[in-house]
């Protein structure tokens, strides 16, 4: 079978989202403010009861929570979604300084969020692209949540097709805790 080469636009989504992950794992909240239109709307979504992915599933090469008899989180057989958080991009990167600045000097797990661009769908229509991208975070190695990036984009610029820059226009992020972590385990 014959690879398809990707467009220069989706090459460019791509390393858009990559350098998203690059400064949110560095808590450079300035340069990931410059990614986004200015007032871009950010949710974050969680859904209940916690999960583990299956061993072969896209994450299965990440350890789990070694979960301790009896403090498993109890399915009642209720699936839910709640909002975690709607902000603007301008919020969200307030909350990233001050978080950054919480954290400074006070040891902590080491959190790391790392994409899946071989499984990420892009779709382009001129100006406009969106992207459903697999992700996972892990506290010092092991899997804490895992989910999808749902974007959306936009090319803007002075008017001259080679000079416009894809921009993130609105981006939702949902995603399951593993199981084991409970309450309180977010950051």
């Amino acid at each position: 079978m014959t690879a398809i080469k990707e467009t220069p636009d989706v090459a460019a989504i791509k390393a858009l989202i990559q350098s998203f992950f690059d400064r949110i794992n560095a808590s450079d909240a300035k340069g990931l403010g410059t990614l986004f239109f200015p007032g871009a709307n950010l949710s974050i979504l969680r859904q209940d009861p916690a999960w583990d992915p299956v061993s072969d599933s896209l994450w299965g090469d990440v350890p789990l929570h070694p979960i301790t008899p009896g403090k498993v989180e109890e399915d009642d057989g209720k699936e839910e979604i709640s909002v975690t958080l709607r902000t603007s991009i301008e919020k969200f990167v307030k909350m990233i300084e001050d978080g950054a600045k919480r954290r400074k000097g006070n040891p902590g797990p080491k959190v790391h969020e790392t994409p899946d661009l071989e499984a990420t769908d892009i779709k382009v229509e001129h100006l406009f692209g969106t992207a459903w991208s697999p992700f996972r975070v892990t506290f010092d190695g092991v899997l804490h949540h895992y989910g999808t990036f749902a974007f959306t984009f936009g090319k803007i610029g002075d008017g001259v097709v080679g000079n416009r820059t894809w921009k993130i226009e609105g981006l939702t992020q949902s995603y399951r805790r593993t199981e084991g972590w409970g309450e309180g385990s977010e950051l």
